[in-house]
């Protein structure tokens, strides 16, 4: 059985950050199984799923990958980490700064 693999990046330019939720990019096309953030900016970063919540930090200069179950076996039936059409959202808590913050994903359709 094949599996048809996607993939999709996101970018931000961390001298737009604000101290509020912002849209990192489109939501996602398909469900993400995998997924990479590269914060390669000069200050950290906080990454939410809802707009209002804080569900991940980053670190200035750190990476955070984001793993699942295996996608090829019965047991987890096709989960993922993200769902087709989640939006991510970014902001600071400290000010704008220089560099790009990136999303990397593995999706299957």
């Amino acid at each position: 059985m094949a599996l048809n693999t996607q993939f999709e990046i996101k970018e931000f330019n961390a001298a737009f950050l604000t101290g509020a939720f912002q849209v990192f990019g489109t939501p996602l096309s398909y469900p993400c199984y995998e997924a990479l953030i590269c914060n390669e900016s000069d200050m950290p970063v906080y990454i939410s799923i809802d707009g209002t919540s804080d569900n991940i930090r980053i670190g200035a200069g750190k990476t955070f990958r984001l793993t699942g179950l295996p996608r090829h076996n019965t047991w987890t039936r096709g989960e993922y980490l993200l769902s087709q059409g989640t939006q991510l959202y970014i902001r600071h808590n400290i000010g704008p700064g220089i560099g790009v913050i990136v999303f990397n994903a593995l999706m299957t359709r």
